[in-house]
């Protein structure tokens, strides 16, 4: 198990709910370009990456578990209202209750993404090539920045107070950590094709890049209106993974 991999989406995590409480609650439209570049990341990465390992390695009935992770996020979406997106609802934010369903649902979905980071050497490949999880890890890092400034935006609107909303976005960066323990036992756990079993897992996580990513990207349009700025964004994260 790698330490940087536990390490980095809790130190994202953690910049993003910093920069949260620092802007007192509000989502900017820098914000907004950061959630552009990592959902056409994350987009692109789905597309030329983790498809061909999947399909290629995952057996034929491998498109069922991409569809049930996409299906998974549309459930998880209704309770977070969109969070993950770099949504917040006014209504959430005049809230006089802590937003309890909307820091579980992203507590599951941080949760999920770090099921397949995992070190995948001890693993028989059997002439077949894993793509490299640092790829993975560096999109995950990137999503989670304005995802914990949305929450942290929602939490500091609720307590008023810094160090409360700190300790929420503490326990909310334990998740992707809890993820890549879990996903390493998995893997690694005696069962009896653990190659089959991880592919398995990352098509499910697929099925969640590819919900949040094209959600992302398809509203980076507000209005409908051109927005140079958010092209660029998008742009450079998809040129991001064509460089890798």
């Amino acid at each position: 198990m790698s330490t940087s991999n536990l390490l980095v989406p809790v130190l994202a995590g953690l910049a993003g709910g910093l920069a949260g409480i620092f802007l007192g609650g509000k989502i900017t439209r820098d914000v907004k370009i950061i959630l552009a570049f990592s959902g056409s990341y994350l987009f692109a990465l789905t597309i030329l990456h983790l498809f061909p390992q999947v399909y290629h390695d995952g057996g034929s009935d491998i498109g069922i578990f991409i569809l049930l992770g996409f299906i998974a996020q549309i459930v998880l979406d209704f309770f977070s209202k969109g969070v993950e997106h770099g949504h917040i609802h006014k209504s959430d934010q005049l809230a006089k209750s802590f937003p309890l369903s909307i820091f579980i649902a992203l507590f599951i979905h941080s949760f999920i993404e770090g099921l397949p980071l995992v070190d995948l050497h001890g693993i028989t490949h059997h002439g077949h090539s894993h793509f490299n999880t640092n790829e993975l890890l560096l999109g995950i890092a990137i999503h989670k920045i304005p995802e914990a400034i949305a929450l942290a935006a929602l939490v500091f609107h609720y307590y008023n107070a810094s160090g409360k909303t700190l300790l929420v976005i503490l326990i909310y960066c334990a998740a992707t950590p809890l993820g890549i323990i879990t996903g390493s036992y998995l893997t690694y756990g005696g069962f009896e094709n653990p190659e089959l079993l991880y592919n398995r897992v990352l098509a499910f996580s697929i099925g969640i890049f590819i919900h949040v990513s094209t959600t992302i990207i398809f509203e980076a349009e507000e209005h409908h209106k051109l927005n140079w700025r958010k092209i660029i964004a998008i742009l450079a994260g998809l040129g991001l993974v064509l460089f890798f």
